[in-house]
C-alpha cells in the first residue's frame, strides 16, 4: 500500500500542476470586469461535474480510509486539500480537527458534483450546524455557533413559530 500511496501522491501534484491561468497581465480593467461578471454567473448556472473530472483523480484512485493507517490517510488529506485550493476549492472543518479525521469526508466530496472554477473560493462545508447531527462530535462547535448567532437577535427558536411573529416578519 506504500507504494501506491507514493504514487497517488505524485498524480495528486501533478493534477496540481495542470492549471490554467485566470487572468492575462495584458487586459483592460473593462475586459477584468466582464470576465469576474461571467465567473459569476458560471458559478450559479455552470454544469456540475464530479471533483474527481475537476481535479484529474478518479474517485476510485482513493482508498478507502480502512485500508489506510492514520498517517496514511493525514498525509493524503493534506495533499488533496492542496490540489482543492489550487482548483479553487477550500473545505470547512472545524479548528483543531486531526487531518487523519479529515480524509473520509474529503473522499465523499469526490464523488459530489460542482461547478468548476477558475476564479474565487467556493467553501464547503460538511456540518449542517445541527448538534445532534454534527459529523464531528468531539470537535462540535454547532452549540456555540447557535448561542452566538442567536444571542445578538434576542429570540429563539419559538419565537418564529407563532402567529405574531409571523405578523411581523409579513409571512
Amino acid at each position: 500500500m506504500e507504494n501506491y500511496i507514493k504514487q497517488l501522491i505524485e498524480d495528486i501534484r501533478m493534477a496540481g500542476l495542470k492549471l490554467d491561468p485566470n487572468r492575462d497581465a495584458h487586459k483592460t480593467n473593462d475586459e477584468i470586469e466582464l470576465e469576474d461578471l461571467s465567473y459569476v454567473e458560471k458559478y450559479i448556472y455552470g454544469e456540475k461535474i464530479p471533483i474527481s473530472s475537476i481535479t484529474g483523480i478518479g474517485a476510485d484512485m482513493l482508498p478507502p480510509e480502512n485500508r489506510l493507517t492514520q498517517e496514511q490517510q493525514a498525509f493524503l488529506a493534506k495533499e488533496l486539500e492542496k490540489l482543492l485550493e489550487l482548483k479553487h476549492f477550500a473545505l470547512d472543518f472545524p479548528p483543531g480537527l486531526p487531518a487523519h479525521m479529515r480524509y473520509p469526508f474529503i473522499r465523499k466530496f469526490w464523488n459530489e458534483k460542482h461547478v468548476e472554477m477558475s476564479f474565487g473560493t467556493s467553501h464547503i462545508e460538511f456540518c449542517q450546524y445541527e448538534p445532534e447531527n454534527c459529523p464531528y462530535p468531539d470537535y462540535c462547535q454547532c452549540k456555540d455557533f447557535q448561542k452566538s448567532y442567536y444571542a445578538d437577535d434576542n429570540f429563539d427558536d419559538k419565537d418564529i413559530d407563532s402567529d405574531e411573529s409571523r405578523d411581523e416578519l409579513h409571512l
